[in-house]
């Protein structure tokens, strides 16, 4: 039959021996068997997508799940499916099953939920044991330990730790009560359980014994971070009010604007905390010294400019400008259009770390002194490429267009005219003399005798 084909093979759970699927007699406990099987798989989640930077967001109630594409920018909310019957919040991706998890937000608010990544059904799991019922649950995500947090709505002084294998949820006393609408883990393996809250506040949480760890000061930029994503590079939120997508710095809580996103509201965010969050951001680089040729013993001066042509924010670029071999004598300023930011100056070789918002430029300006004594082409070479080495990076590297990401000044040695060379004066040999001077001495014997007459 062609269904067995498609059957599971002899190592799989669900493995159907030969004389059940070769004896016509054993139909019907076949097909009893078939039906068992889906039963089963039914109430188990189905596998999902690989750990990656993939961003989901769920929003309204009843609830969708949307995909974030950081391709764009402004960043776009696509619908995956159909909307759910029913509201659900508290969304985070499990690293571990590869599954998107939610709870209810009515009577029914201690249900978890599984979430179809590429068709949105929902799958309600059942009720968690040890997790109270109400208040709902609006703040949610998945450890790198695989364990789903959730955090109860308002201000709150305590999250619970569910092991969504067993069905069971574990209380977290926090040492503060905040409201926050989101939390993320960050950092991978090695990171934590932070959130920030509805003023603006960024706060660390050790899972452990609920100690929050108040982070720099409270900013409000972008307003409430109504979904909050946390990767391996950092922590990301995208703002309810549309003001945009950010970055926050763990250590200060400051947010930087990385993108557009629009506007959002009962809503949550999740991704897989084991991979990075990144955007790309096409940097170019030009740079010219305004001259054909050089002339060893003065000095040489460089321009160089680069640009963000986006589609998003670069931080923590690199440019790069190493002196030539032979040439060891070198100062260089850099002034920055707003959205860009550098290092004021410097001397020796560029090597210089930049932020530029999209159409952004910083120009440096590079004076080589080139000793008398260099010969051969001048060349000169520039570079510019995205974060790579950081474990913070956020944009992609390459960048999206790598061609412009070099650019090379060569210049020949001036030509020197030639020095005229002296015409030799004639000598006379001895005999040449001799005759010299007969002729002057009968030159002066004329000029005697003219005079006496």
């Amino acid at each position: 039959m062609p269904l067995l084909k498609a059957l599971p093979s002899k190592n799989s759970f669900f493995y159907i021996p030969s004389n059940l699927e070769n004896s016509s007699s054993n139909n019907k406990s076949f097909k009893h068997l078939l039906i068992s099987a889906a039963l089963v798989l039914s109430t188990v989640p189905m596998a999902q997508a690989a750990c990656d930077g993939r961003l989901f967001l769920s929003q309204d109630a009843p609830t969708a799940l949307n995909s974030v594409s950081t391709n764009t920018n402004p960043m776009l909310f696509t619908g995956i499916g159909a909307t759910a019957a029913v509201s659900y919040n508290a969304l985070g991706f499990s690293p571990t099953a590869s599954v998107l998890y939610a709870m209810r937000t009515d009577s029914n608010g201690n249900h978890l939920l599984s979430v179809d990544q590429g068709t949105g059904a929902v799958s309600d799991m059942g009720a968690v044991t040890g997790l109270p019922a109400t208040p709902v649950y609006n703040s949610g995500t998945v450890g790198s330990n695989g364990v789903y947090y959730v955090k109860p709505f308002g201000n709150t002084s305590v999250i619970y730790a569910i092991d969504t294998g067993a069905m069971t949820a574990t209380a977290i006393n926090l040492s503060v009560a905040f409201t926050a609408s989101d939390i993320a883990w960050v950092g991978g393996a090695s990171g934590g359980l932070y959130s920030v809250s509805d003023t603006g506040q960024l706060y660390g949480i050790n899972v452990a014994d609920g100690t929050v760890a108040t982070l720099g000061a409270p900013d409000a930029t972008g307003g409430v971070l109504g979904a909050q994503f946390g990767g391996t590079n950092g922590m990301f939120g995208s703002a309810n009010n549309g003001s945009g997508f950010y970055q926050i710095n763990l250590v200060t809580g400051v947010k930087t604007l990385i993108a557009g996103s629009p506007g959002s509201g009962t809503n949550d965010g999740a991704n897989c905390p084991d991979a990075p969050i990144q955007f790309p951001a096409d940097l170019s680089i030009t740079k010219t010294n305004s001259q054909t040729n050089y002339v060893p013993g003065t000095n040489v001066v460089y321009t160089i400019t680069v640009r963000n042509n986006g589609p998003f924010t670069a931080i923590g670029a690199k440019v790069t400008d190493v002196l030539p071999s032979g040439i060891s004598t070198a100062t260089w300023s850099c002034s920055a259009s707003a959205g860009g930011s550098c290092t004021a100056n410097g001397a020796g070789g560029i090597d210089d770390t930049i932020n530029l918002a999209v159409n952004a430029t910083v120009t440096y300006t590079l004076t080589m002194a080139i000793p008398a004594s260099f010969t051969g082409n001048l060349v000169n070479t520039a570079t510019v490429e995205a974060d790579g080495s950081s474990a913070s990076a956020v944009n992609t590297n390459p960048d999206p267009d790598p061609s412009n990401d070099t650019a090379t000044d060569t210049d020949p040695p001036a030509t020197v005219p030639p020095v005229a060379t002296a015409t030799p004066v004639p000598t006379l040999g001895a005999f040449g003399l001799l005759a010299l001077s007969g002729v002057v001495a009968g030159s002066i014997g004329l000029m005697r005798r003219r005079k006496s007459s």
